[in-house]
């Protein structure tokens, strides 16, 4: 036998029993094939712009869309105008209501306090007129002349103080009777007179800041 038969044989048997070396496993399809070259990106030039049906690109506006909006805009910024002008005028009223709420309070009681001063003021008048009639008297029985001057100066302070404040006696006699400022306790009638006229005046009256603050007490003549 000659050598190369013998080594087919030995082949054959190795082949058949699965201990010959191992078939190269077949290549990948493709595999070592240079690969296929798709369609190159789409790149955008320096300075160009993307077009309108490009992915990413922003849709053009619509003028009458704006124009809408913007119409919207300026009807809600007139209205918010017109509530702040509201709202400020509404304020202003009610800062001078407050102003003129107070003041009116601070004057009643002025008004009040000044009232109740002209009791005093007519106590020391009382008194003056009683001095003034008793004076015979008490110059014999040697009366107190500093007591006198006393009431006499605080009757002047006190009329001060009420002038200063704006109080105003109402002059009252030889005028025409005034039912705004004279309160008539007595009537009487006389031929010297030609219309209702203010004949004494019994208590003082005042007027402040040019309104009524007591009107005066008088006896009223009426001409026959």
């Amino acid at each position: 036998m000659r050598p190369d038969e013998s080594d087919e044989k030995g082949k054959a048997r190795r082949a058949e029993s699965g201990t010959g070396p191992a078939a190269a496993p077949d290549a990948e399809p493709g595999a070592g094939a240079p690969a296929e070259s798709g369609p190159a990106p789409h790149t955008l030039e320096p300075g160009s712009a993307p077009d309108a049906g490009e992915p990413g690109s922003a849709p053009e506006p619509d003028p009458l869309e704006m124009a809408r909006r913007l119409a919207e805009a300026e009807e809600k910024a007139r209205e918010n105008w017109d509530r702040f002008l509201r709202a400020r005028a509404d304020l202003e009223n009610y800062r001078k209501r407050v102003d003129r709420d107070l003041a009116a309070m601070v004057r009643r009681g002025k008004r009040d306090l000044l009232t109740r001063l002209l009791d005093v003021v007519d106590a020391l008048e009382r008194a003056a007129a009683w001095e003034r009639d008793a004076g015979g008297r008490d110059a014999q029985d040697g009366g107190d002349d500093a007591a006198r001057e006393g009431f006499a100066l605080i009757h002047r302070q006190l009329l001060k103080v009420l002038s200063d404040e704006g109080v105003k006696p109402i002059e009252s006699v030889g005028r025409p009777f005034d039912p705004a400022l004279h309160e008539a306790v007595a009537v009487e009638t006389r031929e010297d007179v030609k219309a209702e006229t203010v004949v004494e005046e019994l208590q003082k009256g005042y007027t402040y800041g040019g309104e009524v603050l007591r009107c005066a007490r008088v006896r009223v003549a009426r001409p026959t």
